[in-house]
């Protein structure tokens, strides 16, 4: 048998090759980029690289607004360098103490000299580059430019075998690194493509940040390496699936569990769309859908929904199987290329059907965090890599999930750290104390509250601590709702008890979902009344109240986008998006907010 590139380049090139006018990334309302195009590129840019001085090894970071875009960054610099995709949104110092931390010898960054990015590069002294659309060509084609003759000397932290860097939320709020290896990525790919049947005729979609593991991974790499293409959406666009039903006659939907969730909402929307799909299935990343979900999508799309766990130190840790295998219900699967058992407290491996903290093994397991030995000692029991998840597996060989034992939170497929929120609120004069919790979301998964200390005599509240947090943290780590309260749950040694935070303060799913009876206080205006109404239709429930807040009754980002088209049409007033998390929260402030914008057109 012929031997395969041990490359993720020499992959792609290997597949321009053979397929050159095949396409590898579809944009709406413009040509498919092909692979051809791709292989190009991928020469340009190592030759490129090459002559400013970055080898493989060395850490190039950053992103770039346009997806397509990025989504040709993320296939073709690791050619030449490993390359670390970032957040769009970060604030400098964030950034700053990133590229410090990799010791980035360029940065990919928006051409605005203002954008955070930027600013944060000029401080650290590292050479930032951007990437131009130049279509001339041929379609999907760009160019590389760096703002300087060459890249300075400098160490780099990586190793030529790394692919790339992905940094993901640590629980004790500092970032971790995670090294992702061509050998790793390369064995991921070839087992997801054999377990899922993946052909070149295949076609999926790319909704999920591609700073996240399953945006790069799932959405890029999988179909590149398999000579499939797909649909490249912005974030989170869930009409733009059903849109690209019939035009590209898409064969899977890949996504995070909230993607799925949303959905579902807007399925009612586009009958003739969901009537066309031909999906051969759906699967689920960054989270899990429960069983009455799937079941609910299987029966829209006529297809299986798979549910899997992977991590992005680990890759695929388990999935389930295509049919005609079976698939067990609450279960996220097999192994996938590795061994997965369940550890007890003092580090023996579990009988079959013992619940303990899952663990995994394999070729598809990193070596290790790029600058934490310690964190990597404790991430390892031998060479079992640990999850944080609690669980079991059973004699067929199928894992369960019963638990998370780490303290981040799950917004929507986006891993919060408590720690950061807590220290970045914390840093607010007058708050003593802190601590960021997860509550139930019936879209996301959990939502983000706080509850806060206040120094004695301090005259802050909730409106000033989420300005602090919307200064100091990446929106994803804005809390929905910060809490006063007089002091915070602790053990007898004075340990926090995050997971009894939310009784603490009294918001629970029974108190947000009226268990004890109607207590909502009656609309006061006609105004407020009618937006309670219109709220209700959007959130598609009857009993939403002039005080309720519009996230923590189950919207999201979609569903916000859909009530301020709604709000505008019906009241003749255009609110920003950023009302909703601030002024506007509840169908109350919401009124207030219309009221004050009518006032200032009336002059």
């Amino acid at each position: 048998m012929e031997s395969q590139p041990d490359s993720i380049a020499g992959r792609l090139e290997a597949v321009a090759s053979a397929r050159p006018d095949a396409p590898f990334l579809h944009r709406p309302g413009d040509a498919p980029v092909t692979y051809g195009v791709l292989g190009e590129h991928i020469r340009r840019v190592r030759e490129r690289l090459r002559e400013w001085r970055v080898v493989p090894g060395d850490v190039v970071a950053g992103f770039d607004p346009s997806r397509a875009l990025m989504a040709m960054a993320c296939a073709t610099l690791p050619s030449s360098c490993t390359f670390a995709p970032l957040s769009g949104s970060l604030a400098p110092d964030a950034y700053a103490a990133l590229l410090r931390r990799l010791r980035a010898k360029a940065v990919l960054a928006p051409a605005d000299p203002g954008h955070p990015l930027r600013v944060a590069a000029a401080r650290v002294g590292v050479p930032a580059m951007r990437i131009v659309a130049d279509g001339a060509a041929a379609p999907g084609g760009f160019a590389l430019e760096l703002d300087a003759d060459r890249t300075d000397r400098i160490e780099a932290l990586a190793h030529p075998g790394h692919a790339y860097v992905l940094v993901t939320s640590g629980t004790t709020g500092k970032p971790k690194l995670a090294p992702l290896g061509h050998r790793q990525m390369l064995a991921f790919a070839g087992a997801m493509i054999a377990w899922l049947s993946l052909v070149p005729d295949d076609v999926g979609y790319a909704l999920a940040p591609f700073h996240f593991a399953g945006g790069l991974r799932a959405s890029i790499l999988i179909p590149a390496i398999s000579g499939a293409s797909f649909v490249c959406l912005e974030e989170s666009d869930i009409d733009g699936v059903f849109h690209a039903i019939e035009a590209y006659r898409p064969t899977n939907l890949g996504a995070p569990f909230s993607i799925h969730r949303a959905i579902l909402r807007r399925a009612a929307d586009f009958p003739g769309e969901v009537a066309a799909s031909r999906f051969r299935f759906l699967r689920t990343t960054a989270g899990r859908l429960d069983a009455d979900e799937a079941a609910r999508l299987e029966r829209l799309f006529r297809a299986p929904v798979l549910q899997a766990l992977g991590s992005t130190e680990a890759c695929g840790i388990a999935h389930d199987p295509m049919p005609p295998r079976p698939r067990k219900r609450g279960s996220v699967g097999v192994p996938l290329g590795g061994d997965v058992r369940a550890m007890d407290a003092l580090g023996r491996l579990c009988a079959a059907g013992e619940t303990g903290e899952l663990v995994v093994r394999g070729p598809l397991v990193f070596d290790g965090y790029l600058d934490d030995p310690e964190l990597t000692a404790r991430s390892f029991a031998g060479d079992w890599l640990r999850t944080g998840d609690e669980g079991r597996v059973d004699e067929d060989g199928y894992v369960f999930v019963t638990g998370r034992l780490a303290e981040s939170i799950n917004r929507g497929g986006e891993k919060v750290s408590p720690a950061e929120v807590d220290r970045a609120l914390e840093s607010l004069p007058g708050v003593r104390e802190a601590a960021a919790f997860g509550i139930p979301h019936p879209v996301l998964g959990e939502d983000l509250v706080v509850a806060a200390v206040l120094d004695a005599g301090a005259s802050i509240g909730e409106a000033e601590i989420l300005a602090h947090a919307r200064e100091r943290l990446a929106p994803g780590q804005v809390p929905r709702r910060v809490v006063i309260v007089e002091s915070l749950p602790r053990t007898d040694a004075g340990k926090l008890r995050r997971r009894e935070l939310a009784a603490h303060v009294g918001i629970d799913a029974e108190a947000r979902d009226g268990a004890d009876g109607d207590s909502r206080v009656p609309a006061a205006s006609a105004l407020e009344a009618a937006l309670a109404g219109l709220w209700s239709a959007v959130l598609r429930r009857g009993d939403v109240g002039r005080d309720d807040d519009f996230f923590l009754q189950g919207g999201d980002s979609m569903a916000a986008a859909h009530l301020l088209r709604e709000v505008e049409a019906v009241f003749g007033v255009a609110l920003p998006l950023r009302a909703l998390l601030e002024d506007a929260a509840t169908p109350a402030a919401m009124a207030r907010a219309i009221e004050r914008a009518r006032a200032l057109a009336a002059g």
